[in-house]
């Protein structure tokens, strides 16, 4: 056996790192490399070490082929070890369910049972997964959630990959470079089984760039002339001429073999290589023989413990000989392929695969296009809907002009987030559906992508309106016949959708009308999935602040339908309408009861987005309980989770959220890099100037503030009564009294007062009872009166609800309004305020209200200020003080300066106890 070569360092990294893992401290290593540079060299040499000392020790290997299912390395792992007990575990469900639902639960499950398989292994557990780099992105995420729960466990993960673009937690990597020219010698000279001419080792290196593959297939170019001088070397033209070499020496029964093996894939299933050579083998009477003889010219490996599988060496070695097979002899290959596998149970995207390669008439193109759905429909079956979008996408290249073949290909890629492969062919559907008058056929491709907003939702839109325009206006206005209500049905999930669509796109108006239209048309056909689009559609046009009753109503209504309708999501919408409404409302005490609800149907449907939205709503919970640090963190952790949903506001979300954290912790929101710029490009839409208008005020940025208020002064008289109404006013208002403009200030106070009973809390962003706004603005009026009450019953209001961090803002409020005509009272209030947020940790509350409670008069100037408001002249406070009458003179006029009063009177009245506006 050969001693690895110039490897080293990373194979005592590796003993490291298995050592420690073994005792409880787990870790993920990547060793990166170009194809050929040794990784399988390395991970060969730790393995058997490893194996040595104790450990349990796994392999798996990522198929480069497109017809590896999802998890593949994962599987083979499991498949080949004694210590799981496998296969690799499987987590159904409904096949409604979103693509990443069974994913979610599979990675979950493994991670588990690998922890505990790993506790139970004596010398702890060595998994080696090789080629990642061709791996499916489900084995990625598991290999993700793997490496956030190694640290504890004793577990040793070790990937190989030519590159590997994710993101894996204090995971080591290992980049394997190029052999030195002293290591190209050493492996010159153990190849040789003696002394090297020291004119060879400078050509190699120069030859084979010290690529351990390159290295290795020169010298046995080469054999039988290292000992001599070198001489002149024909340069190989890449490393399959190489890897051709090879084979060249086999016998053309052999190589006929192997070109049927480089055919079936990287992994060779023998059994089925000798059903595929039954009716017509290669010469010679069975292929063992065949088989050992490529062995033996180590163009092919076994694993022992596995003698019915084997492999090509490198994957190159494959693909050279791949690549030498002729047209003919490639179609010929895959046939006897496909028609081996067809009907013998295998895995419907391996005959797929094979299907494709040889589809070169229309038989054979229409079995492909067969395979492919077979293979679409086990993968959707399996919930991996990305495999689905792949395998109807080979379909499609056979028959692009299929509308049903699209719409497939749309909904698998719907569900699996890939919303602009969806809507490109649903609107090719669309074109198809306009110019054969196919209204049925319209409205399928404009019901494929739903749920979705953000940047899509403009496309959507269009979608809908061409497919409401070609059903035109009679499907809903017809009597009612026998078979006519699947398509009134269909008709009214289309105005639902198209509804949910303008809310989306800012046009309120038009969706309340075809909102009402939907719910109209759902609850006369009675159909349980109309109803639940047409509940959706029918919330998104309220107001929570002014129809809260309406929203908890719709909510426990689509929580009611989820069973009858078979849309899991409609359980999802109706508990997240309720959590936003118990935030507006203040209810804590029931949003806690929410919460667990919610937790409760995440833990059942195991969806991401559940998930995510729970993450939000505890994040929420969080910041109003005073516990900012832990908010920010799981805020942090739901945007890290909604990294997977493609197409969506979530960094805007995020980023909302991040604002309202602002005022307590006094970190810097998330503001755009050019906030006038921002303004000018995206200030058009009332919530994003609302937004930007805030960031404004955080920053302090007098003219952006300005120019927010411009647009949002003629935003204001036509602003949609819809969930973003109030804050947009309420925004303006407290815009306008930080700009001193009192015009625009009383507008939006108008606007707002209706909502003094709420909070503007959602698990988006928290701003506490509306009723602290109020009082700024009732202030900047000059409304000292309203202010106090507004102040006097957010403060109330946040202290019912145990809002403890909004509380202390609402004090904070109330004494910078009555600052400068009660400072008494200032102090006091901000003194309350100080305790609070010193008690929570709030930094930037805790500057903000220390700043109000400093006394404005010095020590010696409040005690002669005293003596004088009782009345005394200066002679007998200087006496009494022992002091002169000239000191006193002056500290009581430096006294009367700072209170801002002009005679003792005035000063006896300031300083009487109780004095000013009361609280």
């Amino acid at each position: 056996m050969s001693r690895l070569v110039g490897r080293v360092t990373e194979v005592v990294a590796l003993d490291r790192l298995r050592a420690t893992a073994a005792t409880g401290s787990g870790a993920v290593v990547l060793i990166t490399g170009e194809a050929g540079i040794g990784k399988t060299a390395v991970v060969e040499e730790f393995s058997a070490r490893a194996a040595a000392a104790g450990a349990t020790v796994l392999t798996g290997r990522a198929d480069p082929g497109e017809g590896a299912p999802a998890f593949w390395p994962w599987s083979r792992l499991f498949d080949h070890g004694s210590v799981l007990p496998g296969p690799l575990p499987a987590a159904g469900g409904d096949p409604g369910e979103p693509p990443a639902t069974v994913r979610f639960r599979t990675i979950h499950a493994t991670v588990q049972l690998l922890r505990t398989a790993a506790a139970a292994a004596d010398g702890g557990l060595v998994l080696v997964l090789e080629d990642l780099h061709w791996a499916d992105p489900a084995s990625l995420a598991l290999l993700a959630a793997l490496a956030r729960d190694v640290a504890d466990a004793p577990i040793l993960v070790v990937v190989t990959a030519r590159t590997l673009d994710i993101d894996l937690p204090g995971a080591e990597t290992l980049a394997l470079g190029p052999w030195n020219q002293a290591a190209v010698t050493d492996y010159l000279t153990q190849h040789t089984d003696g002394p090297v001419h020291p004119s060879w080792p400078q050509v190699v290196h120069r030859l084979g760039g010290g690529n351990p593959l390159y290295t290795r297939e020169l010298a046995r170019l080469l054999t039988g002339r290292l000992r001599r001088p070198a001489t002149a070397v024909d340069p190989p033209d890449g490393l399959l001429r190489l890897a051709g070499r090879r084979t060249a020496t086999l016998t053309p029964a052999c190589r006929e073999l192997l070109g049927l093996a480089a055919a079936l894939g990287p992994e060779i299933d023998v059994p089925l290589l000798a059903r595929i050579t039954a009716a017509s083998p290669p010469a010679g009477a069975g292929i063992e023989p065949l088989l050992a003889e490529a062995i033996e010219a180590g163009v092919l490996a076994e694993d022992r413990l596995t003698p019915a599988r084997l492999r090509f060496t490198h994957e190159l070695l494959r693909e050279a000989r791949y690549a030498e097979l002729s047209r003919t002899e490639r179609i010929t290959a895959h046939r006897r392929i496909a028609e081996t596998l067809h009907g013998s149970g295998a895995d419907p995207a391996e005959t797929a695969r094979h299907r494709i390669r040889c589809a070169v008439d229309d038989d054979s193109r229409r079995a492909a296009r067969d395979a492919c759905e077979a293979a679409a429909r086990e993968a959707g079956r399996r919930l991996d809907h990305h495999a689905a979008a792949t395998w109807l996408g080979q379909a499609l290249d056979l028959f692009p002009a299929d509308p049903y073949l699209r719409l497939n290909r749309a909904r698998a890629a719907s569900r699996d987030g890939l919303l602009t492969l969806a809507v490109a062919d649903c609107a090719a559907v669309l074109d198809l559906a306009e110019a054969e008058q196919r209204p049925d056929l319209a409205t399928a491709a404009a019901l494929v992508v739903r749920g979705y907003g953000g940047q899509v939702a403009p496309a959507l839109t269009r979608l809908c309106e061409r497919a409401l325009t070609l059903s035109g206006t009679e499907a809903d206005q017809a009597p009612a016949v026998p078979g006519a209500e699947g398509g009134r049905a269909d008709r009214a999930e289309l105005l639902a959708h198209y509804a949910f669509l303008l809310v989306e796109t800012g046009n309120h108006a038009r969706a309340e009308d075809f909102s009402r239209q939907a719910m109209a048309l759902a609850e006369r056909t009675g159909d349980p999935r109309a109803t639940a689009a047409a509940v959706h559609a029918r919330h998104e046009v309220l107001d929570p602040f002014a129809d809260t009753g309406e929203v908890l109503d719709l909510a426990g209504r689509s929580c009611r339908l989820a069973a009858a309708s078979g849309r899991v999501d409609a359980e999802l919408w109706g508990r997240l309408w309720r959590l936003d409404a118990l935030l507006t409302l203040g209810d804590l005490p029931a949003y806690d009861v929410e919460i667990t609800g919610l937790a409760t149907l995440a833990d059942r449907i195991g969806w991401p987005v559940a998930r995510w939205h729970l993450l939000r709503a505890r994040a929420a919970r969080l910041l109003l309980s005073g516990r900012v640090k832990a908010a920010r963190e799981t805020a942090d952790e739901a945007f890290t989770l909604a990294g997977t949903f493609q197409e969506q506001p979530t960094r805007e979300l995020h980023s909302a959220f991040l604002t309202c954290l602002a005022p307590f912790t006094g970190e810097p929101p998330p503001w755009p890099a050019d906030l006038p710029g921002a303004i000018a490009d995206y200030g058009a839409e009332p919530i994003v100037a609302a937004n930007l208008a805030r960031l404004s005020i955080q920053a302090g940025d007098r003219a952006a503030g300005t120019e927010c208020a411009r647009r949002l002064r003629a935003m204001l008289p036509d602003l949609p009564r819809d969930g973003r109404h109030t804050f947009v006013a309420l925004t303006t208002g407290e815009l306008a009294a930080w700009l001193g403009d009192p015009d625009l200030t009383a507008t939006a106070y108008a606007l707002v007062l209706p909502r003094a009973d709420r909070f503007l809390n959602a698990m988006t962003a928290c701003y506490g009872a509306i009723a602290r706004p109020l009082g700024l603005m009732a202030a900047a009026l000059g409304d000292r009166e309203a202010a106090a009450r507004h102040f006097t019953d957010a403060i109330t209001r946040e202290e019912r609800c145990g809002a403890a961090p909004f509380a202390a803002q609402s004090f904070v409020g109330y004494a910078r309004s009555v600052h400068d005509s009660d400072p008494r009272l200032a102090r006091t209030l901000a003194g309350q305020a100080l305790a609070i947020a010193r008690r929570l940790a709030l930094p930037a509350l805790v500057a903000e209200a220390a700043e109000l409670t400093r006394d404005e008069l010095t020590a010696r100037e409040r005690e002669i200020a005293t003596l004088a408001a009782e009345g005394l002249p200066n002679r007998r406070i200087a006496d009494r003080l022992h002091i002169s009458e000239r000191t006193v003179e002056t500290h009581v006029r430096n006294t009367l300066a700072k209170l801002g009063v002009t005679n003792r009177t005035q000063l006896a009245a300031r300083l009487r106890p109780g004095a000013g506006t009361q609280y």
